[in-house]
């Protein structure tokens, strides 16, 4: 009860200062960037920021590590570090 008594004597910014200092620190940051006025709009932003991050995180679990495509790539830079340039070879110094 005391609590209810004395968010009613706080601004509705010092509501949305403390929710938003609350928050974890990634979803904080996307939060202050789209900062609004009322407590409901910021929670409903939180929240939709915080289904995409846990979507990604899954995402990244569940992402297949394809070996074949990362030697095929890495072969390659290395192959072009290895030899030089025909046109530096083939000129005159």
């Amino acid at each position: 009860m005391l609590l209810k008594i004395g968010l009613q004597f706080e601004s509705e910014e010092d509501k949305v200062g403390k929710f938003v200092s609350g928050l974890k620190r990634e979803i904080q940051d996307v939060v202050e960037l789209y900062l609004h006025s009322t407590l409901d709009k910021n929670l409903h932003l939180a929240l939709k920021v915080e289904s995409q991050l846990k979507k990604k995180q899954e995402a990244k679990r569940n992402a297949p590590h394809n070996e074949y495509y990362y030697k095929i790539w890495k072969g390659k830079e290395r192959k072009d570090e290895r030899t030089p340039s025909k046109n530096l070879q083939n000129r005159p110094l």
